[in-house]
């Protein structure tokens, strides 16, 4: 017996969906924003969806980036990536993504799927990447912007730091702080790139960031989206 799909299939082939109501952004290509509502966990839709998963993480990162250097002049490196981990930590995308309506519209393979973070964070991303590719970056960057607003004026540097948050549940559960390893460095000295991994609570989650303190901070934020 075949995998029973819940979500229903995307159809889009006249008016607008939720997630095109809610940006305001009609896409010419539809089949784009059909391919980011079919999640890879229906393995014949996992290639597309991946991919513009892949691109839309590339470019929210960019836009995210970004907006906080040029609006945070005076904050450290260290502090500017606490806050790009914590604006695109799965726990903000899936809240994005519930403001877009795509817990209503995403085609999975398992009805508990349709509510999983993790499905709906990457779902966001994949989003992201479709509006890329059907227009241009200035038009994406608008709309991530406009999204991401409410979290920009609400953000709370202290209760959002990943590195001290995930030591805290650490030693509260195992009694040991998280292990720190740096894999390895990438690119030209004067533009390297860093790859850090760390494991606690038998979790590992790898990042990637231009010094070694980003990737331990990113690197940290994805592991407190596996354990939460």
């Amino acid at each position: 017996m075949g995998k029973k799909i819940y979500g229903g299939e995307p159809h889009i082939p006249t008016g607008l969906s939720i997630v095109e109501k809610v940006t305001g952004y009609s896409f010419k290509n539809k089949e784009l924003i059909k391919a980011a509502l079919r999640h890879s966990s229906v393995k014949k839709y996992s290639v597309n969806f991946e991919r513009l998963e892949f691109l839309g993480d590339r470019v929210l990162g960019l836009v995210i980036t970004e907006y906080i250097f040029r609006k945070f002049e005076k904050k450290a490196e260290g502090e500017l990536a606490k806050m790009q981990a914590a604006f695109i930590c799965s726990k903000t995308c899936c809240e994005i993504a519930k403001k877009l309506g795509i817990d209503k519209e995403i085609f999975t393979a398992g009805r508990y799927l349709m509510t999983n973070k993790t499905v709906l964070a990457d779902a966001m991303e994949a989003v992201l990447g479709a509006i890329f590719l059907d227009s241009n970056f200035d038009v994406v960057k608008d709309i991530i912007l406009n999204l991401w607003q409410d979290m920009f004026e609400n953000f709370d540097a202290a209760e959002e730091e990943p590195k001290t948050k995930l030591q805290e549940i650490s030693q509260a559960k195992t009694g040991q702080i998280p292990k720190y390893t740096l894999l390895s460095v990438q690119g030209p000295d004067h533009c390297p790139t860093f790859k850090v991994s760390v494991s606690s609570m038998e979790k590992e989650a790898i990042a990637e960031g231009s010094s070694k303190k980003i990737a331990e901070t990113l690197a940290a934020q994805k592991l407190l989206d596996l354990i939460d």
